[in-house]
């Protein structure tokens, strides 16, 4: 199992925001950086165990990235009832 920490208050940019999941997710070169391309990627994630995602601090987001983060929450919840692993938590 893989605890990936999404941290609204320092992760303040798209560009950090999707560098951050690049890394810790280890994902492919050809990630496209976007929401449809994670969802798609983590979608295959049946095989490669389970995800998840600890959301902190999000009353502390920058107000440029309220609609990105709900976005993301949004799909990942999506996602998640699609694919048992793969779990949101917010702390």
């Amino acid at each position: 199992m893989k605890d990936i920490l999404i941290n609204c208050e320092k992760l303040r940019s798209r560009k950090v925001l999707h560098d951050y999941l690049e890394q810790e997710l280890h994902l492919p070169d050809y990630y496209g950086r976007n929401l449809d391309a994670l969802h798609d990627i983590l979608s295959g994630f049946n095989k490669a165990g389970a995800v998840t995602f600890h959301i902190i601090n999000r009353e502390k987001q920058s107000s440029r990235m309220v609609t990105l983060y709900q976005a993301m929450l949004d799909m990942l919840a999506e996602l998640g009832q699609e694919n048992p692993n793969i779990c949101v938590v917010e702390e």
